[in-house]
């Protein structure tokens, strides 16, 4: 169900770290994430969405540690100003390197586990995909599935962390940006069954005309016009 997660160093440095996987979202192109707060704003942190939901970055210049919260709010990635670190016990780990829920450590509170921190970066900077900020269904969400054509809000999405041990969130919202083609008013089928037989009748009616007027100069001047019948060949006997 989960898919990949990208830890990068800030600047011109390579990736410290790749988890491939996961399988794409339909229409992901057609949603959007936004940010929207960080409450409070710890002094030295910037925070940087992307707008098609592939990834949360962190940059912290402060003298604070920064430790963002997993999916089961065990920590999961520790920011300095000088390095980036990332928790091997922590179960969002595990389910950002695999889709199957069969990866994950069993019989243990992922809170309660002390972390094992492993240094993936030295710049301060991480850059991470989380499934928290995009829509992880298969299926389209219930108003854009009405209504596929028009934008739509779809929801409000939070990350948690903690700055000197001190809690903020991270926060934005989730939108579907219409997609063009789909959805809009559709026509009935009996109206374009009743549309089709009035066209028909019509088409009858010009015709019919046509060959009156086509009959009506065929005859001489003073001449009585003979009765308009329909065109059937009587054989002679």
């Amino acid at each position: 169900m989960l898919g990949a997660v990208l830890i990068v160093a800030a600047g011109p440095a390579a990736p410290a770290a790749a988890h491939g996987g996961g399988q794409p979202i339909p229409d992901a192109a057609y949603y959007r994430a936004d940010l929207d707060a960080v409450t409070p704003p710890p002094p030295g942190v910037r925070v940087r969405v992307d707008p098609g939901g592939e990834w949360i970055e962190i940059t912290n210049s402060g003298p604070a540690e920064v430790v963002v919260l997993g999916y089961s709010r065990e920590p999961y990635l520790r920011i300095t100003a000088t390095t980036v670190q990332e928790n091997q016990l922590s179960q969002t780990t595990y389910l950002n390197r695999s889709l199957f829920a069969d990866t994950l450590p069993a019989g243990q509170d992922p809170a309660a586990l002390a972390p094992a921190w492993q240094t993936i970066g030295s710049r301060g900077t991480a850059r991470w995909h989380d499934h928290r900020i995009h829509w992880m269904g298969q299926a389209r969400p219930p108003a854009v599935k009405a209504d596929p054509g028009h934008p739509h809000p779809v929801g409000g999405w939070t990350v948690h962390a903690t700055a000197g041990g001190q809690p903020f969130t991270i926060s934005g919202q989730l939108r579907w940006l219409g997609k063009p083609g789909e959805g809009g008013a559709q026509i009935p089928q009996w109206l374009l069954l009743a549309l089709e037989a009035v066209g028909i009748v019509v088409l009858a009616g010009v015709g019919l005309m046509t060959r009156r007027r086509r009959r009506d100069r065929q005859v001489p001047p003073g001449a009585v016009a003979a009765p308009v019948t329909d065109d059937v060949t009587t054989p002679s006997g």
